[in-house]
């Protein structure tokens, strides 16, 4: 981890948040710098947390806040519900995508939360192919004194574990696309509706076929074959390696063919940074 000297590439932390202080800041107190940080934590109640949860939760938010920001480190607070891991994963690789996307350096940091919120950090982390980090303590709090000051780990000399990342194979774009769009529209779709879709996002391979894909084409137009011919690149070249994977499940529902997203389909979506 390289400092940030505030030009040309930025440096950019995840930090999922549990009742932590030292672990998410110990590190910026000594050699580290970083540009921007952003703060992920259960902020609000999401209609099924009590009140005074949240208002611990907020005081650490709070105390994270003002340290990093009193670095020069500029912050923003993510309220996410950090028990459950699809939402850490579909948040922390949607801060990814946008930070890689502008060509800033990201680092995630999985020692912050709780074991649930560092395992999908991790995750996400090895999906984008960032770096993640551990923090480790020296000792734990004993008293509310400790913990307000230095939250469930207490960190006086810093002690950082950068974990290797293992290769994740995600889905190609062009299936990743599919995914995406079914998890959003949480209904099977047919073939050609996924066509269309396709066609309305550009994908390498989809560019021209709005214009035939859900029109009625009779059988003797030559555009009837071009449509048939994209049908053909969606099974064979996705909807296939897909089902194959477990992501999908295909089924005729009277004259329709349906597609329909899997349990695992669903998770692997989460990684896209699209959702």
């Amino acid at each position: 981890m390289e400092k940030s000297e505030g030009f040309g590439e930025e440096i950019i932390h995840i930090i999922p948040l549990g009742h932590e202080i030292d672990r998410a800041t110990k590190l910026f107190e000594e050699k580290y710098k970083a540009n921007k940080a952003y703060i992920l934590a259960v902020t609000e109640t999401f209609r099924k947390y009590s009140q005074d949860m949240i208002d611990k939760q907020r005081y650490y938010v709070t105390v994270v806040k003002d340290k990093l920001e009193k670095f020069g480190i500029t912050t923003e607070i993510r309220n996410v519900d950090m028990f459950k891991t699809l939402e850490v994963i579909r948040h922390i690789s949607s801060i990814i995508a946008k930070e890689k996307a502008k060509n800033n350096r990201v680092f995630v940091n999985i020692s912050s939360a709780g074991r649930l919120a560092a395992a999908a950090a991790l995750l996400a982390a090895m999906a984008h192919k960032v770096k993640a980090y551990y923090v480790e303590a020296d000792g734990y709090s004993e008293n509310p004194e400790d913990k307000k000051e230095h939250g469930i780990s207490i960190c006086r000399k810093l002690k950082l574990e950068f974990i290797e990342g293992l290769p994740l194979q995600l889905p190609s774009d062009r299936e990743m696309k599919v995914l995406t769009e079914l998890c959003r529209r949480k209904r099977p779709m047919k073939p050609i509706e996924i066509v269309e879709y396709l066609g309305s996002q550009k994908t390498p391979g989809f560019e021209n076929c709005l214009d035939i894909a859900s029109r009625w084409i009779a059988r003797k137009d030559k555009a009837y074959v071009k449509r048939i011919n994209y049908l053909m690149k969606l099974n064979k070249g996705i909807l296939e390696k897909l089902e194959t994977n477990g992501y999908i499940e295909r089924e005729r529902v009277g004259t329709n063919n349906l597609v329909k997203i899997t349990e695992a389909g669903i998770f692997v979506a989460h990684f896209s940074g699209e959702l």
